[in-house]
């Protein structure tokens, strides 16, 4: 059996999609659905029990120990980076992630979990996930603090899961992102502009140096990240336990997104307009971010390619986003 904390949300349902994929239904999904979309991400999902995350700890007390549990992947977190409440982020992606270490680490199970390249803050520190560099970085928002102070008493522990892995994602695209509204990818929001206006906006650049759309970021297909995921668990004989960057290696303009997203859609790669970015943002944008993939490709011996922009692009615009039906 297989836990997957998050199930019903981004990364998670497309990772029970994978496992679906692979033959695999016997699947706890833990999550909290509410009033919104989210469900959606199930529909055609197969699975065993769906757990409200607040029922989670107590079913794993109880029922759970006593069940044959292959892994926990620990895909549930408050993502928000716009997220002011750092107790509640402190309670939901720090404390909730050291409790499942623990039952892991009680009953033999592998912890494969979500952490953030928020983490890195602006880059200025650089982008490698060597162990020594985690107490080193500065997030710039409290949802990077809470990811960074998880990976760091990960790595303080004398006592460990038998395998275990720490993800840092970077900026994730594709489907089954439709409930996060303004924390979806920019492709997601871009299409509706484009089948309103033929045009996609942009911001402008606030930093001196740097034109406008050449902001850089290291943008990951979500199947990759999940393929990652499952790596790790998998590939026991050869990926160590630790923690990853999981993204492409390859940083690219927001400017290669929107024409990419442009082609898909069948316009023209110039129909880009600028407009001042929100002050608000400003403090906390990232202008660069590229994960460093040394660790991934020697320690994880993860050495499969990573899909292209234009290719990750082409498939989310075309088979999901303007396509009939836009889930898994």
């Amino acid at each position: 059996m297989f836990i997957v904390t998050g199930g019903a949300g981004f990364i998670g349902s497309v990772l029970v999609w994978k496992l679906n994929q692979l033959g695999i239904d016997d699947i706890v999904i833990v999550d909290r659905l509410g009033s919104g979309a989210k469900w959606q991400n199930l529909v055609k999902r197969k699975f065993r029990r769906l757990l409200h995350k607040d029922e989670f700890h107590g079913w794993l007390r109880g029922e759970g120990a006593r069940s044959m549990i292959d892994a926990v992947f620990h895909m549930g977190a408050s993502s928000a980076t716009t997220e002011s409440d750092v107790d509640y982020l402190v309670r939901n992606n720090l404390n909730y992630s050291v409790a499942l270490w623990d039952f892991c680490r009680e009953n033999g199970v592998p912890f494969i979990y979500a952490s953030s390249a928020s983490t890195y803050g602006g880059g200025e520190r650089g982008f490698s996930d060597a162990d020594a560099k985690v107490a080193e970085l500065r997030p710039q928002h409290p949802y990077g603090f809470s990811k960074q102070k998880f990976d760091q008493w990960a790595l303080a522990q004398e006592a460990a899961p038998p395998r275990w892995a720490g993800l840092k994602f970077f900026n994730v695209y594709g489907p089954q992102e439709y409930h996060k509204g303004a924390q979806a990818s920019v492709v997601h929001h871009w299409v509706p502009q484009i089948q309103a206006t033929g045009r996609v906006r942009l911001f402008k650049s606030a930093k001196a140096g740097i034109a406008d759309g050449e902001q850089k970021r290291d943008f990951v297909y979500v199947k990759d990240v999940v393929d990652v995921a499952w790596h790790c668990y998998r590939d026991h004989r050869n990926a160590r336990s630790g923690i990853y960057n999981v993204g492409t290696g390859a940083a690219r303009t927001f400017l290669d997104l929107a024409r990419a997203t442009l082609a898909a859609m069948g316009k023209s790669p110039d129909a880009v307009d600028f407009f001042p970015m929100p002050e608000h943002l400003r403090s906390q944008y990232q202008y660069f971010t590229e994960a460093d993939l040394t660790k991934l490709r020697a320690h994880a011996a993860y050495d499969r390619p990573f899909t292209t922009l234009e290719a990750g692009v082409d498939e989310y615009v075309r088979c999901f986003l303007a396509g009939e039906d836009p889930y898994l």
